[in-house]
């Protein structure tokens, strides 16, 4: 009995206050939709994230410069990774399959009468098999053509998109970087982007001594990408990338890494 009376005094309030209580419906149906599409939004930029770590690979390390503090206040100073650091990683790091250098810099480019602003990154010719890529049109160059200097482009698989043409008319061609010719020989496969990570398909690859001496012109890298052996040894990689670093930079025990 108790029950009933309860429902029919609620009832007879709502028949009363009917603006009040459509509003109160109105506001409870649209916080639960909201709480609904946020989490459903959640769910879609974790899934992004996930797939995008399991494109570059969990067997990956990125390694970058890092940050010295004066009077609290971040300075990069000299400190930088450079290529005779990935050279030392490659010869001395006993848990890594790969180590992949990348040089690079944000560059105007132009093809005929188009001009575009993307990521160019010097590298060498494992960064498409370490970074999961495959080739779609034409090659990567090769480790000769890298420490000849060769003018070659390799171009992310939103390049030719931007400029408005088809990835395997682009090779053969010739574009323009930093007002430098170069021939493109290949188009990357497509990896997608997902929030902060950027967008890896808007780039273009030359070879690192190419982008080293004729088009950047520092040895000062944005990122080492290692590939350890296998996933049990992951920690014996990091210490050992960790004392190899240290040994190149000369830190003394105690100091901190001025890498990350």
């Amino acid at each position: 009995m108790l029950l009933d009376e309860i429902f029919k005094v609620a009832l007879q309030a709502i028949r009363a206050n009917k603006l009040r209580s459509l509003l109160t419906a109105l506001g409870i149906i649209i916080g639960v939709g909201a709480v609904i599409t946020m989490l459903a939004l959640g769910s879609g930029a974790q899934k992004a994230v996930q797939d995008r770590i399991a494109a570059m690979g969990p067997d990956l390390l990125s390694i970058y410069p890092g940050q010295n503090f004066r009077g609290g206040i971040a300075i990069m100073g000299n400190i930088n990774l450079t290529i005779d650091d990935d050279t030392a990683l490659a010869n001395s790091a006993r848990y890594l399959k790969a180590v992949i250098p990348e040089l690079t810099r944000n560059l105007q480019v132009k093809r005929l009468n188009q001009n575009i602003n993307v990521n160019i990154v010097g590298t060498i010719p494992e960064y498409v098999p370490v970074k999961n890529y495959t080739i779609t049109a034409g090659r990567m160059f090769t480790n000769g053509e890298n420490e000849s200097r060769q003018r070659y482009a390799v171009l992310g698989s939103s390049i030719p998109d931007m400029f408005a043409a088809n990835p395997a008319g682009l090779v053969g061609t010739t574009i323009q970087i930093r007002g430098i010719e170069f021939q493109v020989i290949g188009v990357l496969s497509t990896k997608g982007s997902a929030g902060g990570f950027g967008n890896p398909d808007e780039q273009i690859l030359i070879p690192l001594q190419t982008a080293r001496y004729r088009v950047i012109g520092t040895d000062r890298l944005r990122t080492i990408t290692a590939q350890i052996q296998n996933m049990p040894s992951m920690n014996l990689a990091l210490i050992e990338i960790e004392r190899v670093l240290r040994r190149q930079h000369h830190i003394r025990p105690g100091n901190d890494n001025d890498f990350q």
